[in-house]
């Protein structure tokens, strides 16, 4: 992921820790902007989570990070552990929440955004396009986006 998350620790499902850029290296990355109090939310993620074990069972290069809005480290943690996918999050408090809700121009929740290696946003609403295509069509989707990517 070049210089993108370089030196981020990325938190695991089992709340360990792994580095962004071993995560990251040679998939398709969405990054998630949500919370566990947010009612869009609580109704998009399921969504997500279907379409990205989906596209893991189908052995897709694909991942998720989640940055979370929640309101308190024991907030994110229940969330993340007992409502999302087998993905990553940015841990509570780690300033490149702040920085990338500036980036990529975050003003509301929830937001998916694809990004290529050099984390530039090449998909700007993910969540519709999972909402419209994740479900009859999650393959041609992720082709979709890992020519984004690649472009």
């Amino acid at each position: 992921m070049s210089e993108f998350m370089k030196g981020v620790m990325l938190l695991k499902q089992d709340l360990s820790e792994v580095p962004a850029e071993e995560a990251l290296k040679g998939k398709v990355v969405a990054l998630y902007f949500s919370a566990g109090w947010c009612p869009p939310c609580k109704q998009f993620t399921p969504k997500l989570v279907r379409f990205y074990h989906h596209l893991k069972k189908a052995g897709k290069p694909i991942e998720v990070v989640f940055f979370s809005r929640d309101r308190s480290k024991a907030d994110l943690e229940e969330n993340f552990t007992e409502k999302h996918g087998d993905w990553l999050c940015v841990k509570y408090g780690d300033d490149i929440l702040t920085r990338y809700q500036s980036k990529f121009e975050i003003k509301t929740i929830p937001v998916l955004r694809v990004i290529n290696a050099a984390g530039k946003m090449v998909v700007v609403d993910g969540k519709s396009e999972v909402v419209d295509k994740g479900k009859a069509d999650p393959l041609g989707l992720f082709a979709a986006w890992e020519a984004a990517c690649n472009k």
